[in-house]
């Protein structure tokens, strides 16, 4: 949106206050394509993020500015980065110069229309509509409401790394883990503390965790567990009740979703606790692959799979990977 590349991944030290009576929070500002995010710098995990639209300057004294956002004015952000404030400063003017000014009026009367539309689909819709979506879309609209999920989760990631013998050996990984039917696997830099899952199938790894990791066995047990997280529960039917009913409802009528749909979705993915796994079904998955279930209970301090019989207690045979597979990996996101 900003198309401001000399800004590109640009980050501050701010100062953040989440509503008018709380304390100043010191945050890392992330300038992004079409967001700011703001991360706390000590978990390195992202707090909340802002529409680049909604920014407003709404206060400058000598040596910072105060900004906030339109929607709701709850929250305020304090820069003194001279060149994080130029390039906000930047990215609003050419924003105010892209803004439609006319048909105002017909705006607000279809927002209000939209409302009244929202508020009768609400009482009368049956409750399933998110899976009764999912039930019955083709896998190339799976694909892309999975291309839009991950275009707003590398607002707050960047795109997945691409480093060519990591991305070889996370294809081999996949056809180890399911020979039948390999799934793709993506490490994204930053952003995700866990794993997570796109809607096509797509398995998400957050780098810092595949760095951390003392083997392979211990990648396998990770793309395995997020397999069966988004098994019990189908990570497109979670992106359409992101996405709202009337959402859902324009995807059935037309096959696609309304653009902006998905828009903050990758910081809520982020901030999503997964349920707690069924033990028995993960360790059930160890042994049909033929795989050590030990080092991923260590790796994970999980005593209700540690304390399973390891279906492979003398290594997994045929080995998840081979050592240089496995380096390739870890130093994916530095290639």
């Amino acid at each position: 949106m900003t198309a401001l590349h000399q800004y590109s991944r640009l980050e501050a030290a701010g100062l953040w206050r989440s509503a008018p009576d709380a304390q100043r929070r010191e945050v890392i500002v992330g300038l992004r394509d079409a967001t700011i995010i703001l991360i706390d710098p000590k978990t390195e995990g992202p707090l909340t993020q802002w529409s680049l639209p909604a920014i407003e300057r709404i206060g400058d004294f000598e040596g910072f500015v105060i900004y906030g956002a339109h929607e709701d004015g709850a929250e305020t952000l304090e820069l003194d980065d001279p060149v994080m404030i130029a390039a906000l400063d930047k990215v609003r003017a050419a924003l105010v110069r892209r803004r439609k000014r006319p048909g105002r009026l017909r705006a607000a009367l279809g927002a209000a229309a939209a409302g009244a539309l929202l508020a009768g689909v609400a009482v009368w819709l049956p409750l399933g509509l998110h899976d009764f979506a999912a039930n019955r879309l083709p896998d190339a609209a799976r694909r892309d409401i999975a291309a839009q999920a991950m275009s707003d989760i590398a607002k707050i990631s960047g795109s997945p790394c691409s480093g060519a013998l990591g991305a070889a050996a996370a294809a081999d990984l996949a056809r180890r883990v399911w020979p039948e039917a390999p799934r793709a696997i993506a490490i994204l830099r930053e952003g995700l503390s866990t794993p997570a899952s796109l809607p096509d199938g797509t398995i998400l790894l957050p780098f810092a965790q595949v760095e951390r990791a003392e083997g392979p066995d211990v990648l396998a047990g990770m793309v395995l567990a997020q397999s069966l997280s988004a098994a019990a529960e189908d990570p497109l039917v979670a992106a359409l009740r992101y996405a709202g009913l009337l959402a859902t409802m324009r995807l059935l009528s037309s096959g696609t979703l309304p653009d902006g749909a998905l828009m903050g979705y990758g910081l809520h993915l982020a901030q999503t606790n997964h349920p707690a796994l069924d033990t028995g079904g993960l360790h059930a998955a160890f042994t049909n692959a033929g795989i050590s279930s030990a080092p991923f209970a260590a790796f994970t301090a999980d005593t209700a799979l540690g304390s399973l019989p390891d279906p492979a207690p003398q290594g997994s045979t045929p080995p998840v990977l081979e050592d240089a597979a496995f380096l390739a990996l870890q130093y994916m996101c530095d290639q």
